[in-house]
C-alpha cells in the first residue's frame, strides 16, 4: 500500500509498505481520506517526528476486515472515523479528568498512521475511540471529530462565565471552530486574525459577533485599537496562536478575574510575567488533547451538524499532492486540508 513517510531528508514522500495485519480483536480500515493536523505540520517542520513516521490521524474509513472476536456493534463495511490514543481508564490521570496524561494515551497509536491507504485498529480503538459515520455526514466532515474534541475540551476547561464574552485570537480551523462551540454555549464571540480572508470567511458564515485585524503599533498609540477592540472587556481569551505578540494582546483584552486559555504551543522563550497574573486574577488554562467523553460529544456534534466545519475544510488534495498540502498549511494559504486516498498515485 502507499502511505506518505518523513524522508531522512525530512520531506514528505511516498512510500510502498506491507498492508499491516489484522490485530487480535481488532478492524483492518481501508482509509477514504484524513485531516491534516497542525500537529502533524508541528512534528514535520520541527522535526519531531523521526524519519520513517507516518503522521496523521484525523481519519476516517470503511473496515474492510474484522477478528472474529471483534467488539460487538461493528460490520465490514460500517464508513467510521476513529481517533488515535487510548486511554487505560484506570490510572490516576484517567480518574482525574486529565486523560491526555495517561501514560497509555502517549503510547498507543493508529497503526501505520492516517496517511496511508490501510490502517489497523485495536481492540481498544473499537471500543472507545472509534464512531460509525452516519449517511449523509462526508468524510471531510467526520474527520473534524477528534479536533473538535481536543477544542471541545478546552472550552470546557476555561470555565463558563454570566452572560460570558470571548475573544478568539487566530481564526484558523481550531479557532473557527471554537467560536461556533461558544456561541452555542451562549457566549459573545469576538475574532481576532491577521488575514483579511479568515475575518471574512468567520463574518460570512456568522461564527463570530464581530472580528477585527490586530492593529500596528502606531494605530495603538493613535488610540485606533481602543475605539476598535474590546479591551478590558472580556471574561475569556482563546489563544490558537501564541506568542508574545499574542499574549500581550490577550492580557489587554481579557478583563480582571478573567481566563486565557491556550490551545497551542508556543516558540521558545514566549513567557508571561505572573506578576501580571496574579495581581489581576487571571486564570491560565493550557489544553492538550480529548477525553473520551469529549471524543463523543465532538462525534455527536460534528455528525448532528451542532456546528458547521463545510466551509472550514479549504482544500481536499490527493495522497500523492500531501507535499503540497504541507507548504499550504504551513504558509496560511489553507484553513483545513483534507488528504484524500486512492488506489494509486
Amino acid at each position: 500500500m502507499l502511505v506518505a513517510q518523513i524522508q531522512e531528508n525530512y520531506e514528505i514522500g511516498l512510500s510502498q509498505v506491507p498492508v499491516p495485519s489484522l490485530p487480535p480483536k481488532g478492524a483492518l480500515v481501508k482509509v477514504m481520506g484524513c485531516g491534516l493536523c497542525g500537529s502533524d505540520l508541528d512534528k514535520f517542520v520541527h522535526q519531531k517526528a523521526s524519519p520513517g513516521s507516518v503522521l496523521g490521524h484525523e481519519v476516517v474509513g470503511v473496515i474492510e476486515a474484522l477478528d472474529d472476536e471483534h467488539p460487538s456493534g461493528w460490520k465490514l463495511g460500517d464508513l467510521i472515523v476513529s481517533a488515535h490514543h487510548v486511554p487505560c481508564r484506570k490510572c490516576h490521570y484517567c480518574l482525574n479528568d486529565s486523560e491526555s496524561m495517561c501514560r497509555q494515551f502517549k503510547r498507543t497509536n493508529l497503526e501505520p498512521g492516517g496517511f496511508s491507504q490501510y490502517i489497523a485498529l485495536t481492540e481498544e480503538h473499537l471500543k472507545y475511540t472509534a464512531f460509525k459515520v452516519p449517511n449523509g455526514v462526508t468524510p471531510a466532515e467526520a474527520s473534524c471529530v477528534e479536533p473538535l474534541a481536543c477544542v471541545l475540551r478546552a472550552v470546557r476547561r476555561g470555565g463558563v462565565s454570566v452572560n460570558g464574552s470571548v475573544a478568539v485570537v487566530g481564526l484558523g480551523f481550531i479557532g473557527l471552530m471554537a467560536a461556533q462551540i461558544y456561541q452555542n454555549d451562549g457566549f459573545a464571540v469576538y475574532g481576532l486574525d491577521l488575514d483579511a480572508d479568515r475575518i471574512a470567511l468567520a463574518r460570512t458564515h456568522g461564527f463570530v459577533m464581530d472580528a477585527f485585524h490586530p492593529v500596528t503599533e502606531r494605530e495603538r498609540l493613535d488610540g485606533v485599537m481602543r475605539r476598535h477592540l474590546p479591551l478590558g472587556q472580556v471574561d475569556t481569551v482563546f489563544l490558537s496562536v501564541v506568542n508574545a505578540k499574542t499574549i500581550e494582546l490577550a492580557l489587554e483584552l481579557v478583563r480582571d478575574g478573567g481566563n486565557l486559555v491556550v490551545f497551542t504551543s508556543a516558540p521558545a522563550g514566549t513567557g508571561v510575567d505572573p506578576s501580571r497574573l496574579y495581581f489581576r486574577e487571571i486564570n491560565l488554562i493550557t489544553s492538550y488533547s480529548p477525553s473520551l467523553g469529549d471524543l463523543k460529544q465532538a462525534a455527536q456534534t460534528v455528525f448532528n451538524r451542532k456546528i458547521n466545519v463545510k466551509p472550514l475544510v479549504s482544500h481536499n488534495m490527493p495522497l500523492s499532492e500531501i507535499g503540497q498540502a504541507f507548504e499550504l498549511y504551513r504558509s496560511g494559504q489553507a484553513v483545513k486540508v483534507f488528504i484524500s486516498m486512492g488506489d494509486s498515485p
